[in-house]
């Protein structure tokens, strides 16, 4: 849940951050790149400190993080030291995402692996429901600062209870994971791989477009259609709502038709998502909706396909799964910070930028699964 506390729920707060460091909405949206770039970064340190000193450690050494850059964030004097401490916060933040992951290749493999990075994603899309909501709320009815401090609470509680109730899942520690010609020869290895290269491609197109609306929605629908902390909370909740549904289909559906079919309906939808989005930005709808529908429909196709990408581009990897899911975490998360940065220096006056930016998501993740996945696949 990290990654909806640390960004999903700081959203609604935008305009408000703004104000209390005398800056432009733009800019503190610049700090959600600078979250997304420490998340990247993370993922490719995080993976390998794992696979060498276990996992345990490494969670509780990053909660740690969490909790006081998050603290820190919140006493930030200007935007400067706040964009400083999102990047350290960024770089905690990758810890949930990638550690999860790792875990689970720990314990599973092919669909029953695919099924739980599901279960794993249900749950942080139950997050990203519940966040955004309490954000909205925090945001019109405290100081910014608050929202910040939530985040500061929420890693001290998961921290207690890693201490506590986790028990290490690692087999065998991997000594050399950190030397550097072993970690070259990994990182180079697994980039080298067919399988992983596809779908950590097709991976990376889909979550680019979410992203796209992570980084321009607060702008688009706080600044431009006008709509209230609180309203902005809900809005992104059914955005997040559509994705709990998918991971829920996801993970009950994948033993009956498998990963390769859910991957192909979830792009599908994507592209759906993004020609409606498009279409309603040309005409120039400005109703929140308009904006909120269509991104929901994306998501909808992103929880289809993410979570099985993910995992078939780990499944080569049972013995340095850590860091094969730090690469990919970083390409990933690399991709959508670069979408974040280049949709910060634009003005968004109506919704037509982000919906380009979900729209090309959608069609390059199809393009990447019919044209290069599938035909892969089917060789013999």
């Amino acid at each position: 849940m990290l990654g909806p506390i640390g960004i999903d729920m700081f959203l609604a707060g935008v305009p408000n951050i703004a104000e209390g460091l005398g800056t432009t909405p733009n800019r503190v949206i610049a700090s959600i790149s600078m979250v997304m770039l420490g998340n990247a970064f993370g993922q490719l340190i995080l993976g390998p400190l794992s696979d060498r000193f276990g996992r345990k450690p490494i969670i509780l050494l990053t909660l740690f993080i969490f909790a006081g850059s998050a603290l820190a964030s919140g006493l930030s004097p200007s935007i400067e030291y706040l964009i400083f401490w999102r990047f350290i916060q960024g770089l905690a933040i990758s810890s949930g995402r990638i550690l999860a992951a790792a875990v689970a290749r720990d314990l599973f493999d092919r669909e029953q692996l695919g099924k739980m990075m599901a279960d794993i994603l249900f749950v942080t899309a139950m997050a990203a429901i519940m966040f955004p909501i309490i954000g909205g709320q925090i945001a019109q009815h405290l100081p910014w600062q608050w929202l910040f401090l939530a985040m500061t609470f929420f890693g001290a509680a998961v921290f207690l209870i890693f201490v506590f109730f986790y028990q290490e899942t690692i087999e065998q520690r991997n000594l050399k994971a950190l030397r550097p010609s072993y970690l070259l020869v990994n990182w180079l290895a697994t980039i080298r791989h067919p399988v992983f290269v596809r779908y950590v491609l097709c991976s990376s197109c889909s979550m680019a477009g979410f992203g796209a609306f992570l980084g321009t929605s607060p702008t688009v629908l706080r600044g431009a259609f006008g709509v209230s902390a609180v309203t902005y909370g809900f809005l992104f909740s059914i955005v997040a709502g559509f994705f709990l549904i998918a991971t829920f289909i996801g993970g009950r559906f994948i033993l009956v038709i498998g990963q390769q079919r859910l991957i192909a309906i979830g792009s599908l939808i994507m592209v759906v998502g993004g020609i409606v989005l498009t279409a309603l930005a040309i005409i120039d709808v400005r109703q929140p909706l308009a904006v909120i529908l269509p991104s929901a429909v994306f998501v909808l196709g992103l929880g289809l396909v993410f979570p099985q990408t993910n995992a078939l581009a780990l499944q080569p990897f049972s013995q340095s799964a850590g860091t094969a899911a730090s690469l990919m975490g970083f390409i990933t998360n690399l991709v959508s910070a670069g979408v974040v940065v280049l949709l910060a220096a634009m003005t968004h006056t109506t919704a037509i930028n982000l919906a380009v930016a979900i729209l090309l998501s959608g069609v390059l993740s199809s393009l990447t699964y019919f044209v290069i996945i599938r035909p892969a696949e089917k060789t013999p």
